[in-house]
């Protein structure tokens, strides 16, 4: 019994040795490139979202009482809004299917979690911030104003999903999770190709990027 149970321990440890040299099956290249599809269609869409304005009649009457739906930018917001709830919920599948196959797939691995984590952040976190107009206002390109976040995003119940609490959650989140996946690269990027590297590399600078870029945040959120 303790032959087998070392046997298979030496194996799991040539599995981890060898990471970079089994090739991907169909099934990791397709969850990759689903995964892949679902953040361009976010990254896409991030310059448009943060060229947005507040709506004016927030300054008239209000985040609660303003007529929202008679914005003619209200379709705009409403599927910019829906695109970062959903990407993520699009992606996780994808990502949890790669960390289970992370023993023999490490790189593809630590490339589709810090991925997973990047759309978190930007899509339940920054989009609202950018379809709302807020992060004009506070870059000094539009009118500060009352921007309770409840009133402002009331009218988007209709996308099925807008993230609340969620949103301070990746706060903790990313905070462990940027450093031990930027560890685990380090340690283990002699034996995982170079894509795979730079890939992940460019997921979490980006996330900590989106932390970064959004003025306010937190005293707007938190209003």
């Amino acid at each position: 019994m303790t032959v087998h149970v070392v046997v298979a321990h030496a194996r799991g440890m040539v599995d981890d040795a060898r990471v970079s040299a089994v090739p991907l099956d169909g099934l990791s290249k397709w969850g990759l490139m689903a995964q892949l599809l679902l953040a361009v269609v976010l990254f896409a869409a991030v310059p448009y979202a943060m060229s947005m304005v507040p709506f004016e009649r927030i300054y008239v009457d209000g985040p609660y009482n303003a007529p929202h739906r008679e914005d003619p930018m209200f379709p705009v917001r409403w599927w910019l809004i829906a695109i970062g709830s959903w990407v993520p919920f699009g992606s996780m599948p994808f990502a949890v299917l790669a960390w289970r196959r992370r023993h023999t797939h490490l790189g593809l691995a630590l490339l589709q979690v810090s991925l997973l984590l990047c759309v978190c952040v930007i899509g339940w976190r920054n989009f609202p911030y950018y379809a709302l107009g807020i992060y004009r206002a506070y870059i000094g390109e539009a009118r500060i104003w009352d921007f309770d976040p409840a009133g402002l995003l009331q009218p988007y119940d209709s996308v099925g999903y807008v993230p609340d609490w969620e949103i301070q959650m990746l706060y903790p989140i990313a905070f462990v999770a940027v450093p031990r996946i930027g560890y685990r690269l380090f340690q283990e990027r002699k034996r995982m190709s170079r894509a795979f590297i730079l890939g992940t590399a460019l997921c979490l600078a980006t996330t900590v990027f989106a932390f970064f870029s959004t003025p306010h945040f937190l005293y707007w959120f938190l209003d």
